[in-house]
C-alpha cells in the first residue's frame, strides 16, 4: 500500500455522510472503525487478494482466521481454502470458462469458511436467480482443483505482501492483531513465511469436508421475487444438497484479549502523523438485549462528544471514532474502541483529553442533547435500512444465528427510551480504565528501534 494521502476517498466519504446516515450501510467497514481519515471507504477494483482504492492505493485483503474445528497445523490451508478453490472454477468450468459463461449475467456466489461457521453468500438480478441457485449447488457439490491457477494465485499473493512489514499501517495493524490475541498461533501477521504453510491438497480437503453436509445450513433470501417462483429452485438445488445429519459446534480457540493495561508504540514511516487506538475489553451478557443496545448507543453518543472536544474545541484531529462491538460465540464479550489521528506532538495531550472525557462521562454524564442526537441518527438510519435488501438479509441471519426473536428487528423502544442516565451507567460499566490496550503509530525516529512496547 502506498503511503500518500487519499483525497478522493475522503472527499467522497464526506459527501456520502451528508446523504447516507453513517456514510455506508456497513458499520464494520466505516473508516472511523479502523483509522479515521486513512482507512479507505471505497474501492475501484479488485483481483484476487489485492484491492485498489479510488486514489490508487493498493491493499492486501486477506483474513487469517479459519475454521475453529481445523487443527492449528492446517489453519493456513483452511484460511485460504475458499480462495484456493475459487481459482479452479467450479464443476466442468475452469475459472476463465466460468467467467465467460457468466458474461452478461448479474450474479455472484461466494463460499466462505469462518471460525464459527461456513456458508455461501451471493446476489443476482431477478433474471439471473436461476444461475444463482445453480452456482450454490455447484460450489457445494462440485468444487474444482486447478494446480496451475493456484500457483498463479500464490505468485500474486506473494507479490502483494512483498515489503508489507515496512508499511506503517501494516506494522501498526499487525501489532494490534497479535497483542489483542496474546500472540496466538492463528494471529500471526501475513508474511512470506506464513504463506509457505499454504497447501492446495489440504485446502481442497478442508473445503470438501466443510461443505460435505449441508444439513445444518440455514438459507435466507431477500429481494424482488415471488416466493412461488423461487420454490421449485429451492426444492431442486437447495433440497438436493448433501445432508447427512451431522451435528457439530465451534471450538473455543482461547484467543482472549490481554488483562490489565497494555501500551504499544509502533514507529514506522517519516510523515509527521500519528494514529492512536484505545481498546477496552471484557466479559459481556450477550443475552441481555438492553445491554446490547445501550453499549452501542453510549458509544455513539460519546463519539459526538469527543468530536466536539478533540476536533472542534482543541483543533487536534480531523477524525475521531468510537465503536462498540459485542460477541456471543465462542464466549460473550465486548470491545469499545476509541480511534483518532493527530500530529505526533499532540498524542499525549489528546489521549489525556479522551480519558478526561471518559471520567466526565462516568461521573457527570451527558445532557439530553446528545441522546436526542443519537435517537435522530438512528431514526434516519432506520428509514434508509428498511429499504435495503442487504440490511434485511443481515438482520434475518443475525437473529437466527443468535436465537433472538425476529419480531425485535422492528422494535425501537429501547432506542426511543434512551436517557442520559442510561448512557452514564453504560460508560461506568464498560469503560474499564483498569483493562485496556493503547496502540500508537508514530513516525520513525533516526536511531530509534523498529518497535517500542511495554505494559
Amino acid at each position: 500500500m502506498q503511503t500518500h494521502s487519499a483525497p478522493m476517498n475522503r472527499e467522497l466519504y464526506r459527501q456520502a455522510k451528508s446523504l447516507i446516515p453513517g456514510g455506508t450501510q456497513l458499520l464494520s467497514k466505516r473508516p472511523e472503525m479502523y483509522a479515521p481519515e486513512q482507512w479507505p471507504a471505497y474501492y475501484r477494483e479488485a483481483q484476487g487478494c489485492e484491492v485498489v482504492d479510488l486514489d490508487g492505493r493498493r491493499y492486501v485483503d486477506m483474513s487469517t482466521m479459519a475454521d475453529s474445528l481445523v487443527d492449528d497445523a492446517d489453519y493456513m490451508a483452511a484460511t485460504t481454502a475458499t480462495a484456493a478453490m475459487a481459482q479452479g472454477g467450479v464443476g466442468n468450468f475452469d475459472q476463465i470458462e466460468l467467467m465467460k459463461w457468466l458474461t452478461g449475467k448479474v450474479v455472484s456466489v461466494r463460499p466462505y469458511i469462518a471460525p464459527n461457521d461456513e456458508g455461501l453468500s451471493g446476489s443476482a438480478s431477478p433474471e439471473d436467480v436461476g444461475t444463482l441457485f445453480e452456482l450454490i449447488y455447484a460450489y457445494v457439490t462440485a468444487p474444482r482443483v486447478d494446480s496451475t491457477a493456484y500457483k498463479a494465485y500464490r505468485t500474486r499473493l506473494n507479490a502483494a505482501i512483498e515489503n508489507r512489514s515496512s508499511r506503517p499501517e501494516s506494522a501498526y495493524g499487525d501489532t494490534i492483531q497479535v497483542t489483542m490475541a496474546q500472540y496466538h498461533h492463528r494471529a500471526r501477521p501475513v508474511s512470506p513465511e506464513l504463506l509457505e504453510e499454504m497447501d492446495l491438497a489440504r485446502s481442497a480437503a478442508v473445503y470438501r469436508e466443510r461443505f460435505a453436509d449441508a444439513g445444518d445450513f440455514h438459507f435466507y433470501f431477500v429481494g424482488n421475487f415471488d416466493p412461488d417462483d423461487l420454490e421449485p429452485m429451492v426444492a431442486r438445488y437447495v433440497g438436493g444438497l448433501p445432508a447427512g445429519g451431522r451435528q457439530e459446534s465451534w471450538r473455543d480457540l482461547g484467543m482472549d484479549g490481554p488483562e490489565g493495561v497494555v501500551h504499544k508504540t509502533v514507529r514506522r514511516g517519516v510523515e509527521p502523523k500519528s494514529q492512536t487506538q484505545l481498546m477496552f475489553t471484557g466479559d459481556f451478557d450477550f443475552e441481555n438485549r438492553r445491554d446490547r443496545v445501550h453499549i452501542a448507543l453510549m458509544a455513539q453518543a460519546f463519539q459526538i462528544k469527543l468530536r466536539e472536544i478533540l476536533r472542534e474545541d482543541m483543533g487536534g484531529t480531523y477524525g475521531v471514532g468510537v465503536g462498540a462491538s459485542t460477541s456471543h460465540y465462542p464466549k460473550p464479550g465486548y470491545q469499545l474502541t476509541v480511534r483518532f489521528g493527530c500530529d505526533p506532538e499532540r498524542v499525549e495531550e489528546l489521549t489525556a483529553a479522551v480519558f478526561e472525557q471518559i471520567d466526565s462521562l462516568q461521573t457527570t454524564g451527558l445532557d439530553s442533547t446528545y441522546t436526542d442526537k443519537v435517537k435522530e441518527i438512528r431514526r434516519r438510519e432506520r428509514e434508509v435500512n428498511l429499504e435495503e435488501n442487504g440490511w434485511w438479509l443481515s438482520m434475518l441471519q443475525w437473529v437466527d444465528y443468535h436465537g433472538i426473536d425476529a419480531g425485535l428487528i422492528l422494535d425501537t423502544s429501547l432506542v426511543e427510551a434512551l436517557t442520559p442516565q442510561d448512557v452514564q451507567q453504560a460508560a461506568q460499566r464498560w469503560f474499564n480504565v483498569e483493562r485496556y490496550a493503547r496502540f500508537v503509530l508514530m513516525p520513525q525516529e533516526e536511531a530509534a528501534s523498529e518497535q517500542e512496547g511495554g505494559s
